[in-house]
């Protein structure tokens, strides 16, 4: 030690006579329970201090020395309160190392040094906090009533230090406690660890219709003078329960079904929880009780009428449905598939049975006829098939079609026989109607020729033949089935004959149903033709003998007499053509 410094026993009496101290601010270090920490000494320190001292006291006047250090002798002097013992290291740089932090340690610590004829001093204050357990709801209500003001349940924060700060959260969003319907009580206990335990308890008063809610209860703890730690709870689930103001009755698939549906009435009330048993009833009889679903297996326009459903504690609690059945009923008169003859007559018609406005149509090949459709005289071309459509106005869903088929049978007609020249052959066609569909035979003079392919045309048949005949044929077309049969011939002449007017002949029966006397009438044509040959040739021998000129001249009048005759016997052909097209 140095001369100039001054004596023990002066420098003692100036700390004890604190002369000459200055103090220097004080600062906070924060810990939390069981930390270590480090205290720095703010106060002035050079080369001239000899001595440190730690203090500690709840206030300014009231310090309990806890350790020195004499920097001249290097000697530490140790606290004499037993919970520092061990807890304490005083650095070369005059700080001090607190081991194992506790609540009690949360005081104001001094720092003191002695330079020269000066005591310098500082302070720190240690800032104890313990973290909390996490929130946890406990005595939870099962359910809350609406309008009644209830517990909810209580939430419980223990061994915080300080004592943390308990709120409260509906559906995740914070509670204003303020609001009317909600109680918050609020109550902390210091257990045997000097730790704060706290409990919340939560009133509140639902509303109706709330339903299922959820609580949560959040702890806000400090770690220093501005930095807080918040921990929430698992939230807490419950339900709102309040009576049934309302009955609904759902029909499905919809109030207006159709005839042959299935009808599911369902029941349902608007409070909670939800009623399940009702009375469903049918314009005032009961149907079922006890039930939340009532069915209608394959309704009928029976079942048309007004439904309703009651609470079965409040029978006049109730809601009721009309329930609408459609249905559309369609006949058909002929009701089976018919055969009728040529010229006879008939009445097709629609009838409907409907729970409204309908729409019939009669059809043909999707060409509509008048409902009822009557005809005097049946012909082949009204054959076929008739359908009756209808459908109920107003709902898309419901149509109904029922078909018949119409036959109409005959004896067979020819209604045409033309004769046709095709390169230097002859083509000879017959045109037949009739039902069942007649067999055509052919004849030339008593032989059968080969037929040529058959052409169908509205209910028309087209029978060829071709021939390239030598002499004067005669052709016979005949149609036959089980209702008759008719028959027609054509002459044809020889191909050696040259026809330039009449190249392509036609025959048409003037009258389908007097065929027989026109194919007479064509043989009686066919006589005198014969005849007239015969004549020409004897006159043509008698003359034989004149002169060259004059049989010369008599075989031009032959040829024209021949072409007479011919075209006579077109004539008389022609006298059985009708006015039908040709085919």
């Amino acid at each position: 030690m140095g001369a100039s410094r001054p004596g023990i026993v002066q420098r003692l009496l100036i700390l004890i006579l604190g002369m000459g101290m200055q103090v220097q601010a004080s600062t906070t270090v924060t810990a939390m329970v069981g930390d270590n920490v480090t205290l720095t000494c703010d106060s002035k320190k050079d080369g001239n201090s000899y001595m440190v001292v730690w203090k500690v006291g709840e206030t300014e006047n009231q310090k309990d020395q806890l350790i020195s250090l004499n920097l001249v002798k290097n000697e530490i002097t140790d606290s004499k309160y037993s919970r520092y013992n061990g807890r304490l290291i005083l650095n070369t740089d005059c700080s001090l190392n607190i081991l194992n932090v506790g609540i009690q340690d949360a005081k104001m610590f001094f720092c003191s040094t002695v330079v020269e004829t000066d005591i310098h001093e500082s302070s720190v204050f240690i800032n104890v906090y313990n973290q909390p357990s996490n929130p946890e709801i406990i005595k939870i209500a099962p359910f809350l009533v609406a309008g009644k003001l209830q517990k909810v349940g209580q939430c419980v924060v223990k061994d915080s230090y300080p004592a943390a700060k308990i709120s409260w959260q509906y559906n995740f969003q914070n509670l204003d406690i303020n609001k009317t319907g909600v109680v918050m009580d609020n109550h902390s206990t210091k257990n045997n660890k000097g730790f704060f335990d706290i409990r919340s308890t939560l009133e509140y008063m639902p509303k109706r219709g709330e339903g299922k809610i959820h609580f949560t209860c959040q702890a806000t703890y400090f770690e220093g003078l501005v930095r807080s730690m918040t921990n929430v709870s698992s939230p807490v689930a419950m339900f709102v329960h309040y009576n049934t103001s309302k009955i609904s009755l759902q029909v499905t698939p919809a109030p207006d079904v159709l005839e042959g549906s299935n009808v599911t009435l369902s029941c349902s009330g608007d409070g909670y929880p939800s009623p399940e048993k009702f009375t469903f009833t049918k314009n005032g009889d009961e149907k079922a009780v006890g039930l939340a679903h009532y069915e209608l297996i394959n309704v009928t326009q029976e079942d048309t009428g007004e439904y309703a459903c009651s609470q079965l504690e409040n029978p006049d609690l109730k809601d009721p449905v009309n329930i609408t059945v459609h249905y559309l009923a369609l006949m058909m008169t002929p009701s089976e598939n018919v055969s009728k003859m040529v010229g006879e007559n008939i009445t097709l018609e629609c009838f409907v049975e409907s729970s409204g406005t309908t729409e019939v149509t009669l059809m043909k090949k999707n060409k509509a006829n008048q409902n009822p459709f009557v005809v005097k005289s049946l012909q082949y071309t009204h054959s076929g098939n008739y359908t009756c459509q209808a459908k109920l106005k107003g709902v898309n869903e419901i149509k109904r079609e029922k078909s018949i088929i119409v036959r109409v049978e005959g004896k067979p007609r020819i209604t045409k026989l033309t004769k046709k020249v095709v390169n230097n052959s002859k083509v000879i066609s017959c045109v037949v109607e009739g039902f069942p569909k007649p067999v055509v035979k052919w004849s030339i003079n008593g032989t059968s020729p080969k037929e040529e392919s058959i052409k169908d045309k509205r209910s028309q048949w087209c029978h060829k033949i071709t021939v390239r005949p030598s002499e004067n044929i005669t052709v016979t077309c005949t149609a036959i089935n089980n209702h008759g049969e008719d028959q027609y011939s054509v002459n044809l002449t020889a191909m050696r004959f040259k026809e330039p007017m009449d190249e392509t002949l036609e025959q048409d029966p003037l009258d389908p149903k007097d065929n027989n006397n026109n194919s007479k009438s064509s043989n009686s044509n066919q006589a005198k033709v014969i005849v007239g040959v015969i004549i020409g040739m004897l006159i043509a021998a008698v003359i034989a003998g004149l002169i060259y000129w004059l049989y010369k001249k008599k075989s031009k009048t032959s040829e024209r007499g021949t072409a007479d005759e011919i075209k006579k016997i077109n004539k008389g052909e022609n006298n059985h053509t009708s006015g039908s097209s040709a085919v």
